[in-house]
């Protein structure tokens, strides 16, 4: 399968379309398997290409940040680590404002 971006088009003042076809040819026979020849073509718009460099890019970013895990780890060991319990409730109050 091929994906490409689309070209910048004049005569269209929107954005482009997808563009999928699909080509397969397939001939059986008897006893044997044959491979299938298939030759795909995928166009996106520029904001699906651009989604798709974005996805990309966030899949090589850790879910977990190691360094902040350890600085919080260590300090609640040695005992600097501080709640501020109003900042709490204020983050809390936000959210059930938020929920509908």
């Amino acid at each position: 399968m091929t994906i490409r971006t689309p070209q910048a088009d004049l005569n269209q003042g929107s954005q482009h379309t997808t563009r999928v076809s699909s080509k397969s040819d397939a001939s059986p026979g008897k006893g044997s398997s044959q491979a299938v020849a298939s030759g795909d073509t995928v166009t996106l718009t520029s904001e699906a290409a651009g989604l798709l460099k974005l996805e990309e890019s966030l899949s090589a970013i850790p879910e977990i940040d190691s360094a902040r895990v350890a600085q919080l780890k260590s300090a609640i060991a040695d005992g600097s680590y501080r709640l501020d319990p109003e900042k709490i409730v204020d983050r809390l109050l936000n959210i059930e404002r938020d929920i509908p």
